[in-house]
């Protein structure tokens, strides 16, 4: 009803610029997608991660398929036209009934060598721009306390002891609001840091502040941890699977990073949209291309998969599951997306 009534009132208000011979702006005619980690992010009382979709509403989605915007625009601008052209066909979207993945390994058994340093560093400052960067010590003395982790959240870290997950900093949340973590360290105990950048800002003041990851002291109950092993996690195309590594098993929600993997085949090679639904955050490659970021709170529910990227046999799917629960349902693909919003199960 509420989209019913703001269309209403635009193409009013196009029908009367028209009739007035005045111009139009249409802001986005074709929607288009943050492929990879290309999303970026607005502020306000905290980041706010832009999603992986820049649909935006657009008479043509992302896809580039028409819409109902489309045709109540076209219904509307028709009589101010002498020469309407016909709607270009364009193939259907598929569905994927469903795709057997299944876990593969863990993240954090892939890891590729690290910088040795007393005190973390930025992400730009280790040549990385985007992605997940991890950060890890062993403690040689016992530890019990708050942690905080540098100066601030940049912009979302995920805390492990020994690979059992503890809790998860976020700059989403405002100042004030951040989960508080406590730790009781004991000799020999391994913590891991592990930090995902969520875009930076791109418009603002707030431009020449975008550095990520985590800088300056990390402590826990005031104490300063030093020795690091930093590793640099761009995952452009996912991470192949690691020699000999273990096969996740026994998967719960303190479980630490999971790479699930599958095959499909295809009877028609068209887009489709992939959803997941029951898992909370993660990242979704199809045959080496990253299609971007899923996260259970929305709006966005399904993630766009061009047929460009697809063939008929032997498609490959890997999913980066950073929250696993070990509750995960069945992977597919739709022929039509959905929006909405669930709670943030990670909120303060």
């Amino acid at each position: 009803m509420a989209r019913a009534m703001s269309l209403n009132t635009i193409f009013s208000y196009i029908y009367w610029n028209n009739i007035e011979d005045q111009p139009d702006h249409i802001y986005t005619f074709n929607g288009g997608t943050n492929f990879g980690f290309q999303s970026g992010s607005d502020f306000g009382s905290g980041t706010q991660p832009v999603t992986t979709s820049y649909d935006y509403g657009a008479p043509l989605d992302e896809s580039g398929r028409h819409n109902d915007i489309y045709y109540a625009l076209r219904e509307t601008l028709g009589p101010f036209s002498s020469d309407l052209p016909d709607v270009p066909s364009i193939a259907p979207m598929i569905a994927i009934p469903s795709v057997d993945v299944k876990p593969a390994f863990y993240l954090f058994d892939g890891l590729p060598s690290p910088y040795s340093m007393e005190s973390p560093i930025n992400m730009e400052a280790l040549g990385q721009w985007y992605g997940f960067t991890l950060y890890r010590t062993t403690v040689n003395s016992s530890y019990s306390g708050t942690l905080q982790p540098g100066i601030a959240a940049k912009d979302r870290i995920i805390v492990y002891v020994n690979g059992e997950r503890k809790g998860v900093f976020d700059s989403m949340y405002p100042n004030g609001s951040q989960q508080v973590i406590t730790l009781n360290l004991k000799s020999g105990d391994v913590l891991d840091l592990l930090n995902e950048n969520m875009g930076r800002v791109n418009f603002g003041p707030d431009i020449p502040y975008q550095t990520k990851g985590i800088f300056g002291d990390v402590t826990v109950g005031g104490s300063t941890l030093a020795g690091w092993n930093v590793y640099t996690l761009p995952l452009d195309k996912g991470m192949a699977p690691p020699p000999q590594a273990r096969v996740p098993t026994n998967i719960s929600p303190s479980s630490s990073p999971i790479f699930y993997t599958g095959t499909f085949d295809l009877p028609t090679v068209s887009d489709t949209w992939i959803e997941l639904p029951e898992w909370i955050k993660g990242v979704v490659w199809i045959n080496g291309n990253n299609l971007g970021r899923f996260w259970t709170i929305g709006p966005q529910q399904s993630l766009y998969a061009p047929g460009a990227w697809m063939q008929k046999k032997g498609n490959v799917i890997q999913i980066l599951n950073l929250e696993p629960t070990g509750r995960e349902g069945t992977v597919s693909g739709v022929s039509s997306r959905s929006w909405f919003n669930n709670p943030d199960p990670d909120a303060p």
